[in-house]
């Protein structure tokens, strides 16, 4: 019950961001091209997927600072590669998001866990 209500919780969250952009695009004529919504979406979906497979590990600085460094890098590469190629379709961050994910959580494992790994 209690996961239900954070996903509506997200889903309301990003319906609300989504509004307040469409009204002020609008209002000011500033029109926003879909790829910056994509942008938008994937990376909280990201961020949900790794809050959900570390949830035990909110509390460890560690863990802020690794997820501080990966979504300075995240951004920086999609803030570069949106700018220079604008045909970018926003289905394609589902590919880059399904490749990116687990590698995102082994190294945030690594990171919040250092002496668990294991010396080959």
């Amino acid at each position: 019950m209690l996961e239900a209500a954070k996903l509506i919780g997200i889903a309301i969250v990003c319906l609300l961001v989504i509004g307040v952009v469409v009204i002020v695009s609008a209002k000011t004529g500033i029109v926003i091209p879909y790829r910056w919504f994509g942008l938008f979406f994937w990376t909280c979906f990201l961020l949900w997927f790794v809050f959900r497979q570390h949830k035990r590990d909110l509390r460890i600085g560690r863990f802020w600072l690794a997820l501080s460094a990966f979504l300075i890098v995240h951004v920086t590469i999609f803030v570069v590669v949106l700018r220079t190629y604008p045909a970018w379709r926003p289905v394609w961050f589902v590919f880059v998001i399904m490749i990116e994910a687990k590698p995102v959580l082994a190294s945030f494992q690594r990171i919040v866990y250092p002496r668990n790994r294991r010396h080959v």
